[in-house]
This record gives structure tokens, C-alpha cells and sequence, in this order.
């Protein structure tokens, strides 16, 4: 071999070392939780989270650090329409969806997951089983008892899926602590009163305990003609701090709502039948037509927008919040409304009711998403604690520090949640801050245990200022919870999917409120009879049927109290 032949052969040698040494460094760079290179696009079906997204999602600090942890960025799509799930429905239809999709799913009786089950039964869906079995999160759901009752058999693992999984069940709690009242942990929601006027009027807010002791104190408001910050009259009371909606009853009449499993209950002979095909229904209606005649609810009770319900509690002009929660500014920025109740139910049991472990969201993994392995190993990853602390609080040295093992808070982000400032926490840090930041990373999460993992109930509340009042609320106002087990009654509707179709197409809450607006008594009459017939038009007999054998061959299978 030539001398040159040699140095030829030498510089191929040196060039091939420094090339796998290269590869070898690159190697060494990347973590143990490195997945892919890549942006996972997620269409969100929340308004909550499509309303506080960040300027530029894929590069805040959040995003830069979880991209250098796995290679892989998130970026929330979000399209405005009358509700989210009509959204859902269209785009579903159409098949054009992104890598991966959330939306609302308390439990299989939302309305949500009709058509989700659809999807899945129609192939929309990726199945996600095979990925479960080897994850470090997710495997938990391969545990009966980790899981809610209605979350396994109605939602994961489906008899009529044969084995596969096409959606899964988020924030779920690590540990079931659904009948432990904590102060650190409560939201206490329901009805508010102006503590100005329940002072003036002499009353211990915790005594109003039935609808009926309810109409009098709004008859007692009316009377005393309080005037709202602009010097107009106040009305005693108000709709849902998020707008005009019927959910607020249950807080408001809950003593005539008959049962809380949905819309249905149990006769003492065994007979299951839908409120509507009893009394309660005219209890209901009286009522509300009794208040809205004399001008004790705000006509724009059931109607309302977020916005313009928002200027109503800024300006006074309301006595009482049909429904709002402890952690709304508005009651935890000061001491100006205080709970009020709350309204026992039918058997005068003003205890909470729990069914249990529950949780609040899904998502699923369309068919057409390439390498969906990736997608789920995001998520695993991202319910891990490392993906968690990275999630709610952000990055460290940016937006919390490490003291004594636990993340604490800088003082500047503290500042910003104090002052309710998103927008700076969106786009300069780019976390969740319990929802106050960038919501959707917050909403994703499963296998919560902020407590363990990060020493406080929420970001922030073992440091800061922003959220005493709303422990403190939960500290004066302690509640006692009862577990009645079992499914909501709506959850077994899928069992006959003819009847699920045609139950779909009704409302019960619309027709309250038509009923509640009609005319005369005898209009009244005509709406509850219509819908009474579109009931048995439906099949709801096949389904009570069905109801009452399920219930005869195990009580504790449906929730009914």
C-alpha cells in the first residue's frame, strides 16, 4: 500500500471515528424521556381551553423545555360555535381531525359521549390498548379498582370494544378521597349572596335550606328595594355566573328535584320513571313561574351571555348567584358575597352526594393519526410527576423554584395570579397555574396528587395570597358528603342505541323553561303532556324496563337515593 493510499485510508478512519463520535454525543444528548420530533396537534373541544391559549403556543418556556425532554411540542386548536360538542359532531362527520382530540366527559351520561361512541363503533377511533398495557401512568387503568365504576365499564373497557380502547378517562385522583371534606381542596359552588344584604336582612345564610325558605328571602329582597352601584334596582335573583343556563337549579330548587340520579328514580313498588312523568315536574314549574311572575329572578334567568352576566355581579345588581364557585375572582377577591344554603334534596339531606372517584375530560386518538404510539407516550409522559410539575407549574428557574423538595412560586408569578393576569401567565410562562395560565395542559393531566407530588392543593396556595378566602370559605362553610354508589340511571341508555338516538333529540331543561314561560296554566299542561308523549315516542318504557332489571339484580349497580 502507497504512502498516500495510507493517509487516504487514515483520514476515512479519523472522519468515520469523528462521525460516530458526533452520533454518539447527539445520543447521549437526548433524555431518557426523549419520544419523537414532533408537534402534536390537539382539537380541543373546551371553550375554557380554547379561550386561554398562548400568542405563540409552540415556543414558551413550557413548550421549549418540554420539546427538549421528549422532541415533542403541543398545539391547541380550538373552533368557536353554539357548544362545542355541535363542533365536535361536524368535524367528526367530516374526518379531518389532527393528531389527537379532548373534550367534556364528566361520566358516560354527558352528551358528549353518545357521539364519541359513535365515532369509535363507525373506526374513528385508534385503539389504544396495546399502548396501555406498557405505560407508567395509564397502565393504572388496567386496575378495576383505580378506576371509577362508570369510567371502566362505560368509557375504557367496553364490552362492546372486545378488548380495545378508544378513548380514555382524565384527572382521575391518584387515591379516592371523594368523601373527605378538605378545606385545601374545595371548591364550594352553588349560591352566593351579597353578605351586605344578608347582614341588613338578619339572616344565617346556612339555615336557607329548602326552596321554600328560599322564595320568602327573595320575597324579603324585593322588598326592601336594595339598589345595585349605579342606583338600580337589585333583583334578588340572578342566573349562573357564566351565563344564562338550568343547570343552576340543582342549587337553587334542589329539594324539587326528584332523586340525583338524572332524571330518573325509583318507586317504592320498583317502578323507574323520568321526572317528567310525575308531579315533580309541575313542582318545578310552579315555582319558577311564581318567581319570574313576581320579579324575583332576572328574566334573563335561563338566556343570558357569560359577559353580560359578569357586568350584573360587578354592578351589584343581583342579590344572589344562582351558581358560582370559590374560586372565581369575584368571591375570592373579597369579602363581598358569602354561600348561601345549601337547598337540601327531596329527602331533605342537605349532605353532598358523591358516587364515588370521579373525573372530567377525554381524549382520543383519531385513526388517521400517523404513529399514534407517540402521541400516547406524550400523555403518559405528561401525567408523570416530572410532566406535572412541568404542566401546572412551569419551568424551574423561570416560574417556580425548588424549596425543601417542593416547588414554590417566584413572586412575580404569584403576583400575576393574584391580579388574575392570564395573559402574562400564558405567554410569558406558558403553564397552567391550576387554570389561571394555559388551561388545556391542566385539563389533559391524569393520576392527580398534587398534595404528595407537590406539597399544596394547587399552585400557589401554600405560598400566596390568592386563594385564602376560597379555604377559608370552605373552612367556615364545611359541608358533610354521602356516597351513594353506583351509576347515574342515563349511564345504561346506551345499552339500546335506538333509544339513545331518539332520547338525544329531546330536552327536558328546554322544556322546563318553556314551561316555566308559558302563558297560562293550560299551556303549561300542553308542554308537560308533548313531552310526556315524546318520551313513549322514544322507547323511555324499553328503557325503564331495562332500568328495573339491572336495579332488581344489583341495587348498588345505579345511584338511586
Amino acid at each position: 500500500m502507497t504512502r498516500t493510499k495510507r493517509l487516504a485510508l487514515l483520514l476515512c478512519i479519523v472522519m468515520l471515528t469523528s462521525i460516530m463520535s458526533s452520533l454518539t454525543v447527539m445520543a447521549e444528548e437526548k433524555p431518557d424521556t426523549w419520544i419523537a420530533d414532533r408537534v402534536v396537534q390537539i382539537q380541543a373541544y373546551v371553550d375554557d381551553i380554547g379561550y386561554a391559549l398562548p400568542e405563540d403556543q409552540l415556543n414558551t418556556p413550557v413548550m421549549q423545555e418540554l420539546a427538549r425532554r421528549t422532541g415533542m411540542k403541543i398545539e391547541f386548536l380550538y373552533t368557536e360555535g353554539e357548544k362545542d360538542r355541535y363542533v365536535m359532531a361536524t368535524q367528526l362527520a367530516t374526518g379531518n381531525l389532527p393528531d389527537m382530540i379532548v373534550s367534556y366527559l364528566n361520566n358516560s351520561t354527558r352528551p358528549e359521549f353518545p357521539i364519541l361512541l359513535k365515532a369509535a363503533r363507525d373506526g374513528m377511533f385508534a385503539d389504544l390498548a396495546p399502548f396501555i398495557i406498557e405505560s407508567k401512568v395509564y397502565s393504572k387503568y388496567m386496575d378495576k379498582e383505580y378506576l371509577p365504576a362508570d369510567t371502566y365499564d362505560n368509557i375504557v373497557w367496553r364490552k362492546d370494544f372486545d378488548g380495545q380502547v378508544h378513548f380514555l378517562h382524565m384527572n382521575i385522583d391518584a387515591v379516592d378521597t371523594s368523601t373527605i371534606w378538605n378545606p385545601a381542596e374545595e371548591y364550594i359552588g352553588g349560591m352566593y349572596i351579597q353578605r351586605a344584604i344578608a347582614e341588613d336582612l338578619g339572616i344565617d345564610v346556612k339555615t336557607i335550606n329548602t326552596s321554600e325558605q328560599l322564595f320568602k328571602l327573595l320575597q324579603d329582597i324585593k322588598a326592601k328595594e336594595y339598589k345595585d352601584v349605579s342606583g338600580n334596582p337589585v333583583t334578588p335573583l340572578g342566573p349562573k355566573f357564566w351565563g344564562g343556563s338550568a343547570d343552576a337549579l340543582q342549587y337553587v330548587i334542589n329539594d324539587l328535584f326528584w332523586g340525583v340520579s338524572g332524571d330518573y328514580n325509583i318507586t317504592e313498588d320498583g317502578k323507574v320513571l323520568h321526572e317528567a312523568e310525575t308531579d315533580w315536574v309541575y313542582k318545578k314549574v310552579d315555582w319558577l313561574r311564581k318567581a319570574l311572575a313576581e320579579g324575583l329572578m332576572h328574566k334573563e334567568f335561563f338566556t343570558i351571555d357569560e359577559t353580560r352576566a359578569g357586568e350584573l355581579y360587578a354592578n351589584k345588581s343581583i342579590a344572589i348567584i344562582a351558581d358560582v364557585h370559590s374560586y372565581k375572582e369575584i368571591i375570592y377577591g373579597s369579602d363581598d358575597w358569602i354561600p348561601l344554603g345549601p337547598i337540601a334534596n327531596y329527602k331533605g339531606d342537605t349532605r353532598k352526594i358523591t358516587s364515588g372517584k370521579g373525573g372530567r375530560g377525554q381524549w382520543a386518538i383519531p385513526a388517521s393519526t400517523e404513529n399514534p404510539e407517540e402521541v400516547f407516550k406524550l400523555m403518559d409522559y405528561l401525567s408523570s410527576e416530572e410532566g406535572q410539575l412541568l404542566c401546572l407549574y412551569g419551568v424551574e428557574g423561570v416560574s417556580y423554584d425548588m424549596v425543601d423538595g417542593k416547588p414554590k412560586l417566584k413572586p412575580e408569578v404569584q403576583e400575576a395570579m393574584d391580579r388574575g393576569d392570564s395573559k402574562t401567565l400564558c405567554d410569558k410562562y406558558g403553564a397552567s397555574f391550576d387554570g389561571s395560565g394555559v388551561y388545556g395542559l391542566e385539563f389533559i393531566l391524569t393520576d392527580r396528587q398534587n398534595e404528595a407530588y407537590f406539597g399544596e392543593a394547587r399552585p400557589g396556595a401554600s405560598s400566596g395570597s390568592t386563594f385564602e378566602r376560597s379555604v377559608k370559605l370552605a373552612e367556615e362553610y364545611t359541608r358533610e358528603y354521602h356516597l351513594v354508589p353506583g351509576l347515574p340511571a342515563k349511564a345504561f341508555l346506551t345499552d339500546l342505541e335506538d333509544v339513545n338516538n331518539a332520547m338525544n333529540l329531546l330536552n327536558y331543561n328546554e322544556t322546563l323553561v318553556q314551561a316555566a314561560f308559558a302563558e297560562s296554566d293550560a299551556k303549561v299542561k300542553e308542554i308537560i303532556e308533548s313531552f310526556r308523549e315524546q318520551l313513549k315516542h322514544a322507547g323511555i318504557e324499553k328503557f325503564e324496563k331495562l332500568v328495573e332489571e339491572k336495579y332488581a339484580e344489583n341495587p348498588n349497580l345505579i345511584n338511586f337515593y
